[in-house]
């Protein structure tokens, strides 16, 4: 009698583990199937043997990569990226129509860069992926 319940509470074990198990990769598939969907979010690699400050994210309309006079048209990230690390963000930026972003920031060389991070959009959805290097800077887009 004892080795019954002894079994039964193993299956019931064994049972709500694969349970669980399922109810993990099911809600792991749900956040990659909406991520496309989600606020904005900046990825910014820092390869480069330089230090990255002054970061800051802006709008622009009608192609003009220095328009950003609108409230909210600019978000300055507070830290800076010391040279083999990696920060995600999402910039706190208000939309209103067609607009690009553009991701500006200075190298501890003194060296400014400009980048288009996501072209025409009009909602800020979606991930762009910043790697810098001590050659160039490279933007992977999946924005909306």
């Amino acid at each position: 009698m004892n080795t019954r319940r002894t079994h039964s509470k193993s299956i019931i074990i064994i049972l709500s583990a694969i349970g669980l198990g399922v109810g993990i990769v099911a809600f792991m598939s749900f956040l990659n199937a909406i991520d496309p969907f989600r606020q904005l979010r900046i990825t910014i690699h820092n390869q480069s043997d330089y230090d990255l400050t002054n970061i800051q994210a802006s709008l622009t309309t009608g192609g003009d990569a220095l328009n950003t006079s609108e409230p909210g048209s600019i978000h300055t990230l507070q830290k800076s990226i010391p040279s083999g690390e990696n920060v995600k963000f999402a910039p706190q930026l208000h939309i209103s129509g067609e607009s690009s972003v553009y991701l500006t920031f200075t190298d501890s060389r003194g060296e400014t860069y400009n980048e288009m991070v996501c072209g025409y959009t009009e909602s800020l959805f979606g991930n762009s992926y910043v790697t810098v290097t001590n050659e160039n800077v490279t933007v992977k887009e999946e924005c909306m």
